[in-house]
């Protein structure tokens, strides 16, 4: 008996196949059973694979009879031999220690499942990358390991939002059934809801273990049918529903009220309103807005979980087109401040003054775009002057002024005093107004890849 077995759903990731299997077939963790399920793949996918299969005598390569995620995921776990079982995306991949790391955990905890902490990543042509870590509970913020009770803490389904990122009890995840509506989009929701509300114990650890790829144009998330998709498997969540406490009801509201206006999120950056999702955008509003006026879900709920979340719910419940026209507003908004940054370091070399977050991805912007100009960052932090950020210096401000004169400075901070602080300093040290520009927009990974698919006229 493998001590892992590793689900692989596949369909056409020709593009991103190899690394992911060869970051899955390295693993430190030798004793796994691989079971990779495509779904009638047409773009060499099938090819690449069969040559897998060869070379390793642990991958078996099975045929899916429906392009269905959740038929996948399910067909897999009804086969598989291992202890535990684990799922892995096809265009994502995984730490070299993720098998091992959570199997280990696994042994010594005896629970349900193990889970550790995810990296998304966007990938420019030129190799650049912008990543942010992804934590599955609040616990991991201020400790290595969390050991919870899931079906006794309905908040962990608000945080704890995919099933790829852990390994699950074979005895455990074989009461747990996908629902197999057409696609990938959702059909871990459902999933996710069984396994936090039936488990009895469940560890989450604070160890990098998967890579979630976040510039695949061709990912469930850009899918017009996404929100008609997301309230099927609502409906389906409410099979499990019924038996539970008003808490677990309050979660699942809130829940598919994050991801309603997280999908016009989606929506916004497309350009487009999706009218093939209409009769889900109905569904989802009436769901909520009977939720609301229940006082299932509130206002305080929403803030203590999103911020801002609230307020965009309500203009959702006012009329979805409304916040469809004010995310697009709020994106076009962003994606041209960027353009005339970006027009303006075509021309001229600059310095990024501030060094933090957003100084970073503003850079990292700047990169995917294939524009170099920018010479270093400039921070009055003593502690980050002399380190090296995405592969240019950070130095003191003394230093800039020293180095070049004539030069652009992009101050980059969302504090509203901090922006102006820095700005009087620049004045003071002789730098004219018109080589200022101040960047104040927070970081958004999709704006990396917005002007490639937007089709908003500018």
């Amino acid at each position: 008996m493998p001590k892992v077995s590793i689900i692989m759903p596949c369909l056409n990731v020709v593009k991103f196949l190899k690394q992911c299997i060869d970051s899955v077939i390295n693993q430190t963790l030798i004793d796994i059973e691989i079971l990779i399920i495509d779904a009638g793949s047409t773009d060499g996918t099938l090819e690449i694979l069969s040559e897998y299969q060869k070379k390793d005598s642990r991958i078996r390569l099975l045929h899916s009879a429906k392009k269905s995620y959740g038929y996948q995921v399910n067909q897999g776990i009804s086969i598989a031999a291992g202890e535990y079982i684990g799922i892995v995306e096809t265009d994502d991949f995984v730490q070299a220690d993720m098998f091992d790391v959570l199997y280990a955990k696994a042994l010594e905890t005896k629970a349900d499942y193990v889970k550790g902490i995810s990296e998304a990543f966007c990938q420019g042509k030129n190799g650049v990358e912008w990543k942010y870590l992804i934590i599955p509970c609040k616990e991991l913020m201020h400790q290595l390991e969390y050991c919870a009770r899931p079906k006794d803490s309905p908040n962990l389904f608000l945080y704890d939002n995919f099933i790829w990122n852990g390994i699950y009890r074979k005895e455990f995840i074989q009461n747990i059934k996908l629902s197999e509506t057409p696609g990938a989009a959702f059909q871990d929701i459902g999933a996710l809801f069984q396994i936090i509300s039936k488990a009895d114990k469940g560890v989450y650890i604070k160890h990098l273990v998967y890579h979630y790829r976040q510039d695949n144009l061709d990912a469930s998330s850009y899918n017009k049918k996404g929100l008609l998709y997301a309230a099927a498997e609502y409906k389906y969540i409410e099979l499990y529903l019924d038996k539970l406490s008003e808490e677990w009801k309050k979660v699942y509201f809130l829940k598919m009220s994050g991801l309603s206006v997280d999908r016009f999120y989606f929506m916004a950056r497309s350009g487009e309103f999706w009218t093939e999702s209409k009769d889900g955008i109905l569904e989802l509003h009436q769901k909520i807005q009977k939720a609301v006026n229940q006082k299932i879900v509130s206002k305080d709920d929403c803030e203590s979980w999103q911020n801002g979340l609230w307020e965009k719910l309500i203009i959702f419940l006012k009329n979805p087109n409304e916040l469809y026209e004010l995310l697009k507003c709020i994106y076009i908004k962003k994606w041209k401040r960027l353009k005339e940054i970006s027009n303006i370091l075509q021309q001229h070399k600059a310095y990024i003054f501030g060094a933090g977050r957003l100084g970073q991805f503003l850079h990292v912007y700047l990169q995917f775009q294939g524009i170099g100009n920018i010479i270093a960052f400039c921070d009055n932090n003593e502690q980050l002057q002399g380190m090296n950020l995405q592969g240019i210096p950070v130095i003191s401000l003394e230093e800039a002024v020293n180095q070049v004169s004539e030069i652009y400075y992009i101050i980059a901070t969302r504090s509203s005093k901090n922006r102006r602080e820095m700005y009087e300093q620049l004045i003071c040290i002789g730098v004219p107004k018109e080589q200022i520009e101040l960047y104040d927009i927070e970081e958004d990974l999709q704006l990396l890849t917005m002007s490639d698919k937007m089709r908003l006229q500018r």
